[in-house]
């Protein structure tokens, strides 16, 4: 083990399920380092051996809770669910004031998390802490998650947690959370500099197609990024077409395999799918609501969570990574 002078240890509680104990053990990211430890106080075992826990040295407590933040944040954006909603409590390996002692005690009895896919969200942050722009976007795809959560098969039409009804609610507040979630959502794309740019001399349409000189300017970035063009995105499309969908009908590349009666979902090109979302942030959810966003739904809102968390994904090196 070889650390960076003057670094203190601190534990997390976050306990490794994964079946490879091993992976992301080591990371070292922008002045913090992270290990895997055996939690000795855990009675979960992993292939036969005491579950490990995430140790995290850092210069100092503020420092290691913003790690153990991002990982976190990056456990969300990697499986696209939340295991926890509030921040990670982390306590030193050697508590230096009473009150330190007692948090240490709280936290190890009451706070422990264990969740599979915490090692790759390790190395996720690892990368993403030698760029500002990965760090904000990580969290603003956390927040906006957090905000609106579709929490595991929510939309699969396959499983149970989905079931045909009124997509489009009259509630104002959800209007209000989901034109948020869209905006919050998209700006995940502007971070990443993958967001259209045009202008009223250069719309990004012409007569209802793209001009080629923005769509041309948006492809070069996106594979510049590592975006690969050829995988189309899936977008939900569910019982009746909205206002919105009247509005503005999504560019369909085909069906999806399981579209059928009140489901038509579709693929979609990636830049079809950004330009949709970027129509949904500045003409509906953005500034003052229009009236289009009575005609929002939690389908919209997954459609430019699910872009956000792609090219994200995508760009730091882990879409398709297992």
């Amino acid at each position: 083990m070889c650390l960076t002078k003057n670094m203190n240890k601190y534990y997390t509680n976050l306990i490794i399920l994964d079946s490879n104990q091993e992976e992301g053990y080591y990371c070292k990211g922008r002045g913090w380092q992270v290990f895997f430890e055996q939690n000795q106080s855990c009675n979960t075992y992993v292939n036969g051996e005491l579950a490990k826990e995430i140790v995290i040295y850092a210069q100092s407590t503020e420092r290691a809770q913003y790690v153990a933040n991002l990982i976190l944040a990056a456990h969300c954006l990697y499986t696209g669910d939340l295991i926890t909603d509030e921040d990670r409590v982390v306590y030193p390996y050697k508590a230096e004031t009473g009150n330190e002692t007692n948090d240490r005690i709280m936290v190890g009895g009451h706070n422990r998390i264990g969740a599979e896919h915490l090692a790759v969200s390790c190395l996720i942050a690892t990368k993403a802490s030698h760029r500002y722009s990965y760090q904000y976007a990580i969290f603003k795809y956390f927040l906006c998650y957090h905000a609106v959560p579709l929490w595991g098969h929510a939309l699969d039409p396959n499983f149970g947690d989905w079931a045909p009804g009124k997509v489009v609610t009259i509630s104002t507040k959800e209007h209000v959370l989901y034109a948020n979630a869209i905006t919050q959502a998209y700006s995940v794309l502007e971070e990443l500099s993958l967001e259209i740019r045009a202008s009223s001399e250069r719309p990004s349409l012409i007569n209802h197609r793209w001009n080629p000189e923005v769509k041309i300017n948006l492809e070069k970035r996106l594979i510049t990024a590592g975006i690969d063009l050829s995988e189309d995105l899936m977008w939900h499309i569910r019982e009746t077409p909205t206002r919105i969908q009247k509005k503005r009908k999504p560019i369909a590349q085909k069906k999806t395999e399981w579209a059928s009666y009140e489901v038509r979902d579709i693929y979609m090109k990636v830049i079809d799918a950004i330009a949709y979302a970027s129509w949904l942030r500045s003409k509906i959810s953005a500034h003052r609501l229009s009236k289009l966003a009575k005609s929002l739904t939690i389908c919209d809102v997954a459609n430019v969570q699910h872009l956000a968390r792609r090219l994200l994904l995508e760009s730091l090196g882990f879409w398709r990574y297992h």
